[in-house]
């Protein structure tokens, strides 16, 4: 068994900042401003497709898109808008991590 890693002031901080974030998105707010299907958001979210197309819906049909959708969604945009600035390094554990 590894020694956990120390926490320095940096990653502190990093913790506090995680922590204390009210990350959220909406789904209409993401479908906005990223050319996405219901497929695909639905992938993003870890739901199906029914769940999705409720969102959008209106009347009985409609239901509201939990927090963690719509973390999911805002952590999307995130890797989304700031893809060019992410380190190889993080994408490859993010490709190993499935």
């Amino acid at each position: 068994m590894t020694h956990p890693r120390p926490l320095g002031e940096r990653e502190l901080r990093l913790i506090e900042l995680f922590a204390n974030c009210r990350l959220e998105m909406t789904p209409r707010q993401f479908s906005s401003k990223w050319g996405v299907t219901y497929t695909q958001m639905a992938q993003l979210c870890h739901c199906d497709i029914t769940t999705v197309t409720r969102w959008f819906g209106r009347g009985r049909h409609y239901q509201a898109p939990k927090h963690y959708h719509k973390w999911y969604l805002a952590l999307a945009d995130l890797f989304l808008e700031f893809y060019e600035d992410i380190p190889q390094t993080f994408l490859n554990r993010l490709s190993c991590e499935q």
